[in-house]
């Protein structure tokens, strides 16, 4: 069985970013998203994902280019700066994202931090003392780009161990070789080959590129993003093939989305 998580990054980083995520839901094909839980727009955010039960929505743990839950701090800008007691950082953004009364479907991490091998083992305790069972792993199918080889051993790795503690992760998370590029025509392509399993793809679109978003996210084409997220000749090929529609929460309940929003 082919099952895919439409998933949007940042949810809470800009209102732009919200906006998107909530047309992509309701016009498109987005059944996911990871809130930012210290970004500038969350309170936005929580309130419109209330609005929207069936959105799927995750805790996007954050230690780089981010404000610390604990001091308010901005995080330096490179996972090789992490320092001090992260546990305690991710512990309070997971508390913060309970304060909300949403119920996390997932975790995953600004800029794949988890991936980090001081920090998996960390986010694997708190995903399972917190009955988070799915946590993302940034892995595809072979390219050649430079990033490859960095994800592909990370992600084996991080698989292997999020499986051996009885977590939940997909077969593969796509996104990571071409952040904020994944337009129209790679969503197409990617659709018609899309192997067997479950499949993350996650995007980073947005209404506009404003200059907060092109601050941190420099290059993103977040409205090109939008557009792959509401085209049809995506929602079609998802209808024809035998694709389910899915978000986290639903392989948890082991509910399927059948139809696509209207």
């Amino acid at each position: 069985m082919k099952q895919l998580v439409i998933n949007a990054d940042d949810f809470g980083l800009d209102s732009a970013v919200n906006a998107a995520v909530i047309q992509a839901h309701t016009t498109g094909i987005l059944t996911s998203t990871s809130l930012l839980v210290t970004g500038p727009a969350v309170d936005e955010a929580v309130a419109l994902a209330r609005q929207h039960p069936r959105l799927g929505v995750g805790v996007h743990l954050c230690l780089v280019q981010g404000r610390s839950a604990l001091t308010g701090q901005e995080f330096p800008n490179s996972v090789l700066k992490i320092t001090g007691d992260f546990e305690a950082e991710l512990r309070a953004q997971i508390e913060k994202f309970l304060a909300t009364s949403l119920h996390p479907t997932h975790l995953d991490s600004h800029m794949h931090t988890h991936m980090h091998p001081r920090v998996l083992p960390v986010v694997i305790r708190l995903a399972k003392e917190y009955r988070i069972r799915w946590v993302r792993t940034p892995w595809e199918e072979f390219q050649p780009v430079l990033r490859w080889p960095i994800f592909a051993v990370l992600g084996r790795r991080a698989r292997r161990q999020l499986r051996a503690a009885g977590l939940q992760t997909p077969e593969r998370g796509v996104g990571v070789l071409h952040p904020g590029q994944l337009t129209e025509n790679f969503l197409v392509n990617y659709l018609q080959h899309l192997p067997e399993g479950v499949t993350e793809i996650f995007f980073h679109p947005a209404t506009e590129s404003n200059a907060a978003l092109r601050d941190c996210q420099l290059g993103y084409q977040h409205a090109g993003e939008l557009q792959a997220l509401c085209s049809p000749a995506a929602r079609k090929l998802i209808e024809t093939s035998g694709i389910k529609l899915v978000s986290f929460g639903d392989l948890t309940s082991g509910s399927i989305h059948d139809s696509l929003p209207a």
